[in-house]
């Protein structure tokens, strides 16, 4: 009887070392000194129903004179003007400040060859999900496809 005595005691106690060791480590104590965890970025809101004026393309100004426009409404309809077409597709800001735009609905006017090289440009930068962001109160916006600058517009 104590042989078999002895024998349960060593597999209780192998059962709890067991139990201790596949628990892992106990609780922690808190470090004060550490720094708290840091903070998730904050989301910024789309400026809706403001219009914006193209100040420069893919690191270049735009020529002065040249009206290039952008305004997403409150009904999340993007439209506005390329230098020598009108414009306007759904567009909608999404998580992590992209801007998704749908398919453009564009007049067919013919302007010169540089007007209807930045009216391309702008077009372009605006699709494949680019990243925008409100920087010394200009919106700006960036992606695979090109990056802008835009101003607030009276």
């Amino acid at each position: 009887m104590r042989k078999s005595l002895s024998v349960v005691a060593v597999a209780a106690a192998a059962l709890c070392f067991a139990a201790v060791a596949y628990a892992g480590p106990g609780p922690q104590t808190e470090d004060k000194d550490a720094p708290p965890p840091p903070l998730p970025p904050l989301q910024k809101n789309f400026p809706l129903d403001q219009t914006w004026s193209l100040r420069e393309l893919n690191g270049k100004p735009v020529p002065a004179g040249v009206d290039v426009s952008l305004k997403i409404d409150g009904t999340l309809r993007g439209s506005g003007y390329t230098g020598c077409n009108s414009f306007s597709a759904t567009m909608y800001p999404v998580k992590d400040q992209h801007l998704a735009v749908g398919p453009y609905a564009l007049t067919k006017k013919q302007c010169d060859k540089d007007a209807m090289a930045l009216e391309a440009g702008f077009l372009t930068g605006l699709l494949g999900s680019p990243v925008w962001d409100l920087v010394n109160g200009d919106l700006v916006i960036k992606g695979p496809r090109g990056s802008m600058r835009l101003a607030r517009s009276l």
